[in-house]
């Protein structure tokens, strides 16, 4: 007789009790994070019923049904990201499920009337589980529609999806995402911000505001801007460019020397540039290549999804390249420096923070990238992840990279 199929059985996690000691009467809108249901494990496309406390600890009260006053949890980031849909329940809307929240991205409302000052507010929510076994996170903060996001706790639900049979899927890899650390190299330690993602789950784009060369009042916009047009889980700023504070740069602002493929148009801005000395990383989907001189590019081009060129080459085929003597004087300079690496399973958003461009170079090396392209930095550098800036947001861009997820 065969054995008995394994069925997929759900489950709910030990809740989480509030903390003591909590202040209260914060003049304006204030809360903090009162306890939490557990995090639930489902089978595929199962429902569950989440509940999170908020205590009132400002000095004005939450008024159900009134713009400004009235208290909601919204999607925050990393996962979704700020005001992103998620695919854990929603109103049907930007492609989530149907799960009875007010919106996609407003988890839920108050559920009084009025929740005073030092009185305690009961979020309930559904989520569902999504089709792909998995682990999933969702994120959320509460705000006062129309006034004010309130106080970030970093609540989120673990939402672990179990496979058809009942066992657990394998467990998500470590160490990707955002991490701020200490890196150490042969010229010392230096602290970066890293974004490490894998290139097979994520889509490099690389992006300009110009749809055609331009030479002076250039269009630039902000980092988070780039992100949101293009749904983009993460970015980070790319090329040298005139900015308008340099006086320098009159009769050039925001334009950039540098030859950038726009993915989005599936074109090249400042195609001549290519013909040059500088240095450039190339993605065809999760495929990568890397020219010190990207001339030897122009001269024999392949297809491409996303490129970028700058100046100078980092890192190749796992070693450090000694650019010193062709680097101009604030390259030589300690201060921010920004980078993109690649080693042909992941890729690497870098800002390293007081150190020159060689500094840099050993500090992409360190983190395991085979191939890295020197960024702008200093006033420029902007790092975006998950609905927030982790360094800028810098200078408007006129040109960035972003990463987005299936």
């Amino acid at each position: 007789m065969a054995p008995a199929a394994a069925t997929c059985a759900s489950s709910v996690g030990p809740g989480i009790p509030h903390p003591a000691n909590l202040p209260a009467g914060v003049q304006g809108f204030h809360a903090q994070w009162y306890g939490q249901s557990g995090y639930p494990t489902l089978c595929l496309g199962e429902r569950s019923t989440a509940t999170v406390a908020f205590y009132n600890s400002g000095s004005l009260g939450w008024v159900r049904g009134r713009m400004g006053e009235v208290a909601y949890l919204g999607t925050w980031g990393p996962e979704p990201g700020q005001d992103r849909a998620t695919p854990l329940g929603g109103d049907g809307g930007a492609g989530s499920p149907t799960t009875g929240w007010p919106r996609y991205n407003r988890i839920a409302m108050q559920p009084a009337d009025y929740v005073g000052p030092g009185q305690v507010s009961w979020f309930q929510f559904t989520i569902q589980a999504p089709t792909t076994p998995g682990y999933y996170r969702l994120y959320l903060r509460p705000l006062i529609e129309g006034a004010t996001w309130l106080e970030d706790f970093g609540v989120f639900w673990l939402v672990t999806v179990l496979n058809p049979d009942g066992t657990r899927p394998v467990p998500p890899e470590t160490g990707l995402g955002y991490g701020y650390q200490s890196v150490s190299t042969v010229r010392g330690s230096f602290n970066a911000h890293v974004i490490k993602e894998r290139l097979s789950q994520v889509t490099v784009k690389t992006l300009t505001a110009n749809t055609s060369d331009c030479f002076n009042n250039c269009p630039a916009k902000p980092l988070d801007q780039y992100a949101s047009e293009n749904s983009a889980y993460a970015g980070m700023n790319g090329t040298y460019l005139c900015p308008p504070d340099y006086a320098q740069c009159a009769g050039k602002v925001n334009s950039y020397d540098y030859a950038v493929y726009n993915s989005n148009l599936r074109r090249w801005i400042n195609y001549n540039a290519l013909n040059a000395q500088n240095g450039g990383l190339f993605f065809n989907g999760a495929s990568t290549s890397v020219y010190r001189r990207t001339y030897v590019y122009f001269q024999n081009q392949t297809p491409i999804t996303a490129a970028i060129t700058n100046f100078p080459l980092l890192v190749q085929n796992g070693s450090v390249i000694d650019s010193t003597a062709e680097q101009n004087g604030s390259q030589l300079l300690k201060g921010t420096k920004g980078a993109i690496g690649v080693d042909g399973t992941y890729i690497y958003l870098v800002i390293v923070t007081n150190a020159t461009v060689t500094d840099a170079a050993y500090v992409l090396q360190a983190l395991g990238a085979r191939d890295a392209l020197n960024l702008d930095g200093g006033g420029t550098a902007a790092m975006w992840i998950g609905g927030t800036y982790k360094v800028g947001p810098g200078r408007l861009l006129p040109n960035a990279i972003v990463l987005t997820k299936p």
